[in-house]
């Protein structure tokens, strides 16, 4: 490596002219850069990641996880329960990076997983990023000094045999988290770029009109997942549409964004206004993926979608949190290698599902979990009416 730039500098020197001299250094430099670096600094200061990286932006949070609750207290009141409250660091964006990058390590794959996103220069904040060290994700993350790293109370239980969740979130650092919080020659750098809980940081919504389309230009894929709109106006995502690969939401989120009350016609709704394809996840049913069939000469979507359907495996749940962010790294994980809708749907419910048999967002997931809730039944089709779905209501994978 280095003991060639001598002689190609002489060469550069005595043949070529002033002008290409200067282009030929610059693309110099850049081949060698991380040799000298090593030189300079003794180590590579360059992204220490693959240029086929999957980037997450997202929130993070440091969770505080109560489960086995029968009944929630009155004010004034107290329930016991019999579980331990933990202490998990966890967030839409942190539980997806840590899971596709566990994917990847199984595999033997080291294209490498990054997450931007912000935490405060506090104790929680430290705590997250040990979390993330031990996973082998990378943080590109501003500290912010003046206010606290984001935290979440996540409440989980229910009667008879129904669970059931809740939240009360402190957004801290990432209510500040914008467009100038990210590392954008960075982002062009990935192969995949993932959005995690859009509506958890509102100061990027804006930002991420100008940096969608950079990102394409990059030939990068693009990806989204909304999460839920404590404001309830499920409003900003209807230009963003159009930049994505595909969207990944929950069936009350798909309802809420469309003002639809089935599957059949979000699904429709999405694809008019530009969406290339949108995934669904239905609980214990399992997930639908769905893509338009047939756009005439005007790009005017005609309203026939094929739909992809994967079933789940029938399992009790302990702590349903977390189990979406664990189905949208498998399906990540699967899609940026082999672009295959049904594969992608199979892998992202089989984690799902091994996420709701554990307590925390971010719990470990072994591959013989991934092996024994991966469920072998799917269905696909191309039809408007009568929904495609509705058989998904009787039908488990037991």
């Amino acid at each position: 490596g280095m003991s060639a730039l001598p002689r190609l500098g002489k060469i550069f020197r005595w043949v070529l002219p002033v002008g290409v001299q200067v282009a030929a250094t610059t693309v110099l430099l850049h081949y060698f850069r991380a040799d000298i670096e090593k030189l300079l600094y003794g180590k590579s200061k360059s992204k220490d990641v693959d240029s086929k990286h999957i980037a997450v932006i997202g929130d993070i949070f440091m969770d505080v996880v109560v489960g086995g609750i029968k009944k929630m207290p009155q004010w004034g009141g107290d329930e016991v329960i019999a579980s331990p409250v933990k202490l998990m660091a966890g967030g839409g964006g942190l539980n997806s990076a840590i899971q596709i990058r566990k994917l990847q390590q199984t595999k033997g794959i080291e294209d490498g997983v990054v997450l931007h996103s912000m935490i405060g220069a506090d104790d929680f904040g430290k705590r997250i990023r040990g979390r993330l060290k031990a996973a082998d994700v990378k943080l590109s993350s501003p500290s912010n000094t003046n206010l606290a790293t984001g935290s979440c109370v996540c409440l989980s239980g229910g009667l008879d045999g129904k669970s059931d969740r809740a939240f009360i979130t402190y957004r801290g650092a990432m209510e500040k988290f914008d467009g100038s919080s990210l590392d954008i020659s960075e982002l062009k750098m990935a192969s995949h770029v993932h959005v995690a809980g859009y509506y958890n940081f509102p100061q990027i919504q804006t930002s991420l009109l100008k940096i969608l389309p950079e990102l394409q230009k990059s030939q990068v894929t693009l990806s989204l997942n909304p999460q839920y709109d404590y404001e309830e106006k499920w409003k900003g995502l209807d230009e963003i549409y159009k930049h994505l690969d595909f969207m990944i939401m929950n069936e009350d989120e798909a309802y809420y964004l469309t003002r639809k009350t089935n599957l059949a016609d979000a699904l429709k709704t999405f694809h008019s206004k530009g969406l290339k394809m949108a995934v669904v996840t239905i609980g214990s049913k399992g997930a639908v993926a769905s893509i338009p069939e047939e756009v005439d000469t005007n790009g005017k979507h005609s309203g026939r979608i094929k739909w992809f359907w994967n079933k789940a495996i029938k399992t009790e749940a302990k702590d349903t949190t977390g189990a979406g962010d664990a189905f949208t790294a498998g399906f990540l994980y699967e899609w940026t290698r082999t672009k295959d809708v049904s594969k992608s749907l199979k892998l992202g419910c089989a984690l799902g599902t091994a996420m709701v048999t554990k307590m925390g967002a971010s719990a470990n997931i072994s591959e013989d979990e991934v092996k024994r809730f991966t469920c072998e039944e799917a269905e696909q089709g191309l039809r408007v009416h009568p929904s495609p779905l509705s058989r998904i209501h009787i039908t488990l994978c037991e």
